[in-house]
């Protein structure tokens, strides 16, 4: 068993507008450049650059996972405060709450059809953003669901982020309770919640991508394959479930 290590470092804030943040998080020693916002420009230039330049050519998988305020009222849900959007070795997390419009690219991308957005229980989570923002996702696919299927595990299916990483990837996840009840409505949003958002949709993009592109996946978790290998993703010292030998 793996277990993760995680640094994260503030590289720089933009100076015009203070409405931008990139961190580098870094996930077993490999690098992972990630931009807070809650510009709508500057997420604009970065769905474009990231995901509609992508799709143009190809299908796309990209990591998706949203965040919301706890409420402690009975009945009461917060709306999303983010929206974390993970590819290669890049993440977005956009400040849905802080906003002050929606970028259209975000429209453009979240319905187009080459590009699928994986993540666990994604369901719900493209229904939330469906009813608070009026946000469609066009295609999505559960990880657990997927897992569930191709290693015929019918309990996978309600299996969290944390214990399908452990499962598969043989690699522990830290999800602390008291970061995941931040208060992500935060105009500022600090290192421990950004490390903790990109984590999900870090490891939404590398189960996503590994399980539905179908590049050596087990046909038994009780039978381990070779070292999950490839850019996305560091090299791993025990054997996981899954191996993908594609180079992004």
């Amino acid at each position: 068993m793996v277990v993760m290590t995680t640094k994260i470092e503030e590289l720089c804030t933009c100076e015009r507008s203070r409405m931008r943040k990139l961190h580098g998080v870094t996930f077993h020693g490999h690098p992972t450049r990630v931009t807070v916002t809650s510009s709508c420009k500057i997420a604009n230039s970065w769905i474009k650059s990231h995901l509609l330049a992508q799709c143009r050519y190809r299908e796309t998988i990209v990591g998706l996972d949203i965040e919301w305020r706890p409420s402690f009222t009975r009945g009461v849900q917060n709306p999303v405060a983010t929206v974390q959007l993970f590819i290669k070795r890049c993440c977005l997390i956009f400040q849905l709450y802080q906003a002050l419009s929606i970028p259209t690219c975000l429209y453009e991308a979240l319905e187009h059809p080459n590009i699928t957005f994986t993540g666990v229980g994604i369901a719900g989570d493209a229904a939330k953003l469906q009813m608070d923002y009026g946000l469609e996702i066009e295609n999505f696919g559960d990880i657990a669901e997927i897992a569930a299927e191709e290693f015929k595990m019918k309990k996978l299916r309600k299996a969290g982020l944390k214990t399908l990483v452990k499962a598969l990837l043989r690699e522990e996840m830290e999800k602390p309770k008291h970061v995941a009840v931040s208060n992500w409505e935060a105009k500022k949003l600090t290192c421990d919640p950004i490390q903790y958002a990109c984590m999900d949709a870090y490891y939404s993009y590398i189960l996503g991508k590994g399980l539905i592109t179908g590049h050596e996946i087990a046909r038994s978790p009780r039978t381990p394959l070779k070292h999950f290998n490839h850019k996305d993703h560091p090299k791993a010292t025990s054997r996981p479930f899954i191996s993908v030998t594609h180079a992004d």
